[in-house]
């Protein structure tokens, strides 16, 4: 859980100007997509700009289990 906070926290201050150039409550259509696979009946509307972080982290990390990980952030 650490490891998902200090990446999405690193993300979130690196991001700049990018971030200034999408809506921070929405992900893009390919990150939407996979988390959409991932977690078919999950809630991906009106979501905080700290909740698309970390499913940007999960989508794009390492980790196994990315499904569990980004329902845990849906809740």
């Amino acid at each position: 859980m650490k490891r998902i906070l200090l990446t999405t926290a690193l993300i979130l201050s690196t991001a700049g100007a990018a971030a200034a150039m999408t809506n921070p409550g929405e992900l893009s259509g390919p990150a939407r997509a996979e988390a959409e696979r991932l977690v078919p009946n999950g809630d991906f509307d009106n979501l905080t700009s700290a909740q698309v972080g970390a499913i940007r982290s999960i989508l794009y990390g390492d980790d196994s289990n990315r499904g569990g990980q980004i329902r845990a952030v849906l809740n």
